[in-house]
Order: structure tokens, then sequence, then C-alpha cells
């Protein structure tokens, strides 16, 4: 049995386990009773290049074409018949692989996995091989669902049954818009015995139930069982635009957009503007035209240029936020029919006029603060300076050996991910696991190898972040390293990519042995720049320092390499360390370069070692 079944299967038995005990999160499962301990590790969202498939775009239609496999082009995806079905399975069963990654699934069989699973299944399948004893060995996704959305069915109720005064109760204990009982007629949402938890139920592109979107009464729980590899999204369908859909971030969007009885279909996202998984994109085919709504805070403001570069700019239509524009949950008193019909199209030509841009230009100022980026809540005098973190920047970071580069950096991006952004380290120079720990560390805020009983709390918290390491150490390649981030970057949305450092991927390349080291680096930093722009992902590079005097402060032109860096950054960070020429001597980071607003300035930086973070206290600043 492979280790994707093997995952699959225990998945499984723990989600199941997961829904009779009424979905309380505070289940404790001793996973040695059951003697699987051996098939868990506790791992912090390693990226390793092995894992990541050679796929491309012609490479999938050459593997189609050379198994005579006809298909469609989608919008994100290839849709043809399912090579993978047996003789029983439905004439019309229908596979979708992802355009970009190559992931799969089918409509019929369930069966799901990437690129190189469907090339292996496709390879047995031609061969003709009895593999009979592996086949029994293994479960039927379709059959584990159907046993799976069994087990709900008989512990919970339909809410759409209940009376109308228990009906309001229970929405107004899940703290959800109180509607109207007949707008849930068709949607079989239910909700457990204790009123405890309630099921939305997701559908797949073929409108066949999958499984559920799971709520709390405390909204401390919202996930999709039993998994969303299925492709499930929470959609209401309406008969009279079945080519157009509205897509929110929250169930309470949801809901208040089902109850106004608008004139296009309603999609939920599994995992609001956080990001937007490969799974779900092929339930999206369907439609021809789709209206992104998700709020007027710089996160979503970023979502949704993002998102829309993932399914596909041309089809997709933005609500610009404003005040009069709120998201329907905010504000149910809203003209919604007018709110949709006045969505604007994301793409535009490459020549564009002002009159395209005016009511984008006009948006901007009218939610300055929106667009200034995230703000950091551990270095106000950093958000005073930068303004905030936004997407689509590059930012270079020196500092002198020794001073702290990596410690800050990643108490930096800590911070970040804790708010939400998605952050992918690529840490060359130091292991994963020391890079982890630093993290963790700064995340409790105190000596964990000191209050080792505190570590499965604050590791279980940790685990929860949108932070992706990639496993390498020592020097890499440039196609190697950009290979894994792009990929990285569009299955798990990530907004903030850190490079420590760009000196440990030079040297390693074939076709650049004739370069000198400036030249490498100019080539790396051009690479970054050019994705940092193009996937509107904010890259930060750590660069060793020139040597200089120890009794010199460094200036953007102490940067190792050529002046392409300091050219190419929108941001420049150096770590001023005076502690090595004076006896009272203090360390600062200063700004050096602000693109955004032009405001330069210094940061004091006073370590903590307990806590292994540079964080300043309140009251100074």
């Amino acid at each position: 049995m492979n280790n994707y079944r093997l995952e699959l299967i225990l998945r499984c038995f723990l989600r199941k386990l997961f829904i009779l005990n009424n979905g309380h999160s505070a289940l404790k499962i001793r996973l040695k009773t059951y003697k699987l301990n051996l098939f868990i590790t506790r791992k912090y969202n390693d990226i390793a290049f092995e894992d990541i498939p050679e796929v491309s775009t012609a490479s999938i239609k050459k593997v189609l074409k050379a198994n005579s496999i006809t298909y469609d082009e989608g919008f994100t995806c290839f849709i043809a018949h399912c090579p993978l079905c047996g003789k029983n399975s439905k004439s019309v069963a229908k596979i979708y692989i992802n355009k970009t990654t190559g992931m799969f699934i089918c409509s019929s069989c369930k069966k799901t996995g990437q690129w190189n699973d469907f090339l292996t299944l496709i390879s047995v399948k031609k061969s003709k091989k009895k593999v009979k004893d592996k086949v029994e060995d293994e479960v039927a996704p379709g059959e584990h669902i159907k046993e799976f959305l069994e087990t709900i069915r008989k512990s919970t109720n339909e809410i759409k049954k209940l009376e109308e005064v228990a009906f309001t109760s229970i929405l107004k204990k899940f703290s959800l818009p109180v509607i109207s009982q007949s707008a849930l007629s068709s949607l079989d949402v239910r909700v457990n015995s204790k009123e405890t938890s309630m099921y939305f139920p997701i559908e797949n592109v073929e409108n066949e139930t999958v499984g559920y979107r799971l709520i709390n009464s405390r909204r401390t729980e919202d996930t999709v069982v039993p998994d969303v590899i299925y492709g499930g999204i929470l959609t209401a369908r309406i008969a009279k635009s079945k080519d157009t859909a509205v897509l929110v971030p929250y169930i309470s969007d949801f809901l208040v957009l089902l109850n106004s009885k608008v004139s296009a279909n309603i999609v939920c996202l599994p995992n609001s503007v956080n990001n937007l998984p490969q799974y779900i994109l092929p339930s999206l085919e369907r439609f021809k035209k789709l209206i992104l709504w998700f709020g007027n805070d710089s996160k979503s403001w970023d979502a949704t240029r993002h998102f829309a570069k993932k399914l596909g700019e041309k089809r997709c239509l933005l609500v610009r936020p404003n005040e009069k524009q709120l998201l329907p949950h905010l504000d149910e008193s809203q003209d919604f029919k007018a709110v949709i019909s006045g969505a604007q199209p994301m793409w535009h030509k490459s020549i564009t006029t002002f009159s395209n841009l005016r009511s984008e230009v006009f948006s901007d100022l009218q939610n300055i603060d929106k667009v200034q980026g995230v703000k950091w809540t551990r270095y106000p005098a950093l958000n005073k300076i930068l303004k905030g973190h936004r997407r689509g920047e590059l930012t270079v970071f020196t500092g002198p050996t020794g001073s702290g580069k990596t410690t800050f950096i990643s108490d930096y991006s800590l911070d970040l991910a804790m708010q939400g952004v998605n952050t992918l380290w690529g840490s060359f120079e130091i292991r994963n696991a020391r890079l982890a720990r630093t993290m963790l560390q700064q995340m409790a805020g105190i000596r964990l190898d000191e209050n080792l009983h505190l570590f499965d709390n604050w590791a279980d918290q940790f685990e929860k972040l949108p932070i992706y390491f990639m496993t390498f150490h020592g020097q890499q390649p440039i196609k190697v390293v950009m290979e894994a981030v792009e990929h990285a970057t569009y299955v798990y949305d990530i907004a903030h990519l850190i490079i420590d450092n760009v000196q440990f991927m030079m040297g390693m390349s074939e076709e650049q042995k004739h370069m000198d080291r400036f030249w490498k680096q100019d080539v790396l930093i051009a690479a970054f720049r050019q994705f940092a722009t193009r996937k509107n992902c904010h890259v930060t590079l750590v660069i060793h320092p020139r040597k200089e005097r120890d009794d010199e402060d460094l200036t953007t032109s102490s940067i190792f390499g050529g002046a392409k860096a300091s050219q190419e950054a929108d941001n420049i960070l150096i770590i001023q360390d005076k502690r090595l020429t004076s006896v009272r001597g203090k360390k600062y980071l200063q700004v050096a370069k602000n693109r955004y607003s032009g405001d330069l300035g210094i940061m004091a930086l006073e370590f903590d070692k307990d806590s292994l973070s540079y964080q300043q206290k309140k009251g100074k600043i």
C-alpha cells in the first residue's frame, strides 16, 4: 500500500472519530493505543523539492495525446473522460487536471492525486498487469465518502425541518445572520443533537455532496470534512444564472446573499481569503464569470488580485470595497443586485488609459490605510516608516556578520504570519529545525527548554500558522529554487518569500560557470524582482555586506555585489551594530530605502534572550 493511500485511510479514521465525538476540538487521541504512532510525526509544513512534480501545460498535453485521451481546455484545468475508472463507472465520468501543477481529480471514482500519481496509474492501466491484491487493499474514495456522509446524517438533524423558533435560536447560537427558513430549503444544512456543531453541505463539480463545511457554536472550528481534496465547495445554485457565481469569504456573507435572492450562484470559499486550494478549482470550471466580493482590508485586497490570477483574470470581476459596498453580512440593507451588476473587470489589455484606471485610483485613495499593507504588531516604529508590508515588493536586508540578521528576520516574518500572511522560508544557511525552534520560542516568548511541559501547546499553535519551509540546505542553483518557489506560491498562495541568504544560491549552475560572482548575483536579483512583480508576492532577500571598516556605518552601497540589488529593491533594511566600536554602542535597524512613501528612519533593537526576540515593548518606540 502506497504512502498516499495509507495517509488517506489514517486521515479518514481520525476524521470519523472526530465526528463521532460531535466535533469537539478537545478530543485527544492517543495514537499509540491504535499502534499508529509509526506514521505520525510532527512537521512544520516542509516543502521538499523531490515532492514537486516536473510538469508544464505542454507536457500534460503531450501525455494526454500519447495515451489517446481527448480533452477540452478549461479556465484552470484540462477536462477529459476519466481513463482511471473501471467498466462499471459512469460513462460521463470526467477527470480534471490542473494546468499548472498536474493535480487531478475524477468526478466519478473520486480518485485524486498529483501528476506523478497520474502517470503511475496510466502506466499500470496501459501495461494490463494484474494488481488485484493491491486494489483490494485500497479503500475506494467514493465508498469512503458515502460511509462518512451516512455517519453524519445519522448523528445530526436537518435544520430546515425544525420549528421556526428553534431555527432562529440555532442561527443566533452560531452567531450567524437570521434568515428565512425557506432560504435554506435547497441545502442539506444539519446540526448535531447538542447544537454545538453545524454542517453545511459542500458539492463537487457534478453537484454531488462530497462532505460538509463544519463550524461550531464557539466559532473556533471552521473546516472541511472529510477533506478538501475531494473538491467540494459550499454552493447555492440559482437556475436562472448558470454561468455566473459570486465568491464570498464567510458563511455569514453566503447566507445573507442567499436570503436576498440575487440572480447569481453563490459560492463560499473554504479558507476565507487565506488561500485558494487547487482542489476546488474544478468545481468552479462551470462558471464563465466569477464576481469576487472579499472586503476592504489589506489582506482581502491582496487576495482578490492573487485569486483572480489563479482563477483566470479574464473571467473575474471585482466588487470594489468602499463605504457603500461593504461585505454582505456587514450591511444587509444594501442593494445587492446593484452591487453585483456594478462589478468591474479585473483584466485589462497591455495598454490602458486613465479613464479605465480612474475608479481603481479613487478606491485606493478612499481606502489609503488598507492599501498600505499589513501592519506589524511587534514593531510599531516600523509601521511609521514603511507604513506596512505590501505584496509585489522586493526588500533587501543586510547587516554585519553575527549581528542577528536571521533572528530578526524570523521574528519579523513570524509577526506577519500570525496575522495570516502565507510565508515561505528558504533557509540555505541554517537548518529548518533550528529556524523553527527559534520562531517557536519567539512566538511563545519564553525559554521552552526550561518549560518543556508547554511545548506541545505552543507547537500545536505554531503548526496552524501559514508558514512553509523549503527543504534546501547549502548552495543551490537558481533554477531549482525558482521551480520550488513557483510551485509553492501557486499551491499555498504564498504572500511573503524569504531567502536567507542570496550568497548560498551562487556558484552551482552549469551554464553560469563562466560568470563572475557579481554577475551571478545580478541574475538572481533580476529573477526575484520579476517573480515578486509577476506573482504579486513580497520577496525578502538577506544579503551579506561587503567587508567594511568596523567604525563605518553600512550604506546601500555596502550591499555585496553590484548596484543591481539596491536599484531593484523597493525597501532596504540595514542592521547597524555599534556594540563593536563603542562600549555603550547599541544596535538599531535603519530603513535606508523606502520606495512606497520615501520615509527613512531608524528603529532601536533591544534583544531579549528568553524570547529570542527584538519585539518592542509597550511605551518604547
